[in-house]
């Protein structure tokens, strides 16, 4: 758990999801560490069979995450890739990931009687969701998976300034810091390559980006944007709607550019992503595809240029462009109540 999410329900929620499974006759050990490099570490040798109650016989049966999405996140390091599915009690700022999947959001006790009822269910209580894998030689530690978005752009500097404000709590933080950094947005220069785009028309109503092909399949896209994501899942931040016809089992991911933006013309986008209807403005575009690499465009390095934002995904940081992201199906199974 993280004991410091959703204003330090988190604790309070985990101690009791603990209770709830013990009453439920799980064997279940508290994974959580001083930090979330320990608690990481700890997680990864429960799921390896080194640590907690199925060192006797293999990994565990499941990991519980107790927190917001950065728990989803660090969930995914170490269940990803393998059989062991990720449970979600959502009391977190964000739970935007336990949210597309349907979990009771902000409600400890509902969630843990959920996980209850989805570990009873056996094979009916899992699902299994892509998650995008994250490369890139600015990455600290590695590879990352990542369960809802990778954000390149203002989304990004959005959430790297919301993780440094303190007050307001909530989602209003990314309503706070959207505005602190729009006041200094112009957009930034970027070059995309896109492998295994999907050429069907858009579910959303999205306009068109004019690719460029390339070799063996692959096509690209050089020019100024202000949103650069690459959504696995819908939404961000809280509920704002990135993405709104990315679907977790497509195998595909959903490339937002918002290119050329004026500031007035971010300011107009910016309220239209908590319902969507940003895609359907003429210069929102979206790119459904396999993969895609962000790096800085040939404009990046003119003297002047403001530096591109370090990249972002489910609210942590990631690191600095260029980064590709790929689409994994099926890559993560998580915990869902048959319904």
């Amino acid at each position: 758990m993280n004991p410091t999410a959703g204003k330090g329900r988190a604790a309070y929620a985990g101690e009791g999801v603990l209770a709830g499974l013990r009453r439920a006759g799980h064997d279940v050990v508290d994974l959580t560490g001083a930090d979330a490099d320990a608690a990481l570490a700890r997680a990864r040798a429960a799921v390896d069979g080194t640590v907690g109650p199925g060192t006797s016989h293999g990994p565990v049966d499941a990991l519980v995450v107790v927190g917001g999405d950065g728990m989803v996140h660090l969930g995914a390091q170490a269940v990803a890739g393998t059989d062991v599915p990720l449970g979600i009690v959502p009391v977190g700022t964000g739970n935007d990931f336990a949210a597309t999947l349907g979990l009771p959001v902000r409600d400890p006790a509902a969630a843990g009687a959920a996980l209850c009822r989805a570990l009873e269910a056996g094979a009916a209580g899992r699902r299994a969701v892509d998650a995008a894998l994250v490369t890139g030689p600015g990455l600290a530690g590695g590879p990352r998976w990542v369960a809802g978005a990778v954000s390149g752009g203002l989304d990004a500097a959005v959430n790297a300034r919301a993780n440094l404000l303190r007050h307001p709590r909530g989602s209003a933080r990314y309503t706070v810091a959207a505005a602190l950094e729009l006041v200094r947005y112009r957009p930034w220069s970027y070059r995309l390559t896109f492998d295994g785009v999907d050429d069907r028309p858009a579910a959303d109503g999205s306009a068109t980006l004019r690719l460029r092909p390339g070799p063996a399949g692959a096509a690209t896209w050089t020019g100024r944007a202000a949103l650069v994501t690459a959504a696995n899942g819908p939404q961000i931040g809280g509920g704002i709607r990135v993405a709104p016809a990315a679907s977790l089992d497509d195998g595909l991911l959903d490339v937002l550019v918002a290119t050329d933006l004026s500031r007035a013309g971010a300011v107009a986008v910016f309220p239209s992503m908590f319902t969507g209807g940003h895609v359907r403005r003429r210069k929102v575009h979206v790119v459904r595809a396999r993969a895609v690499t962000i790096e800085p465009g040939p404009d990046a390095w003119v003297a002047g240029e403001r530096p591109l934002p370090v990249a972002h995904a489910d609210g942590e940081r990631l690191g600095t462009l260029p980064l590709r992201v790929e689409a994994r199906a099926r890559a993560l199974q998580v915990l869902v109540e048959p319904r």
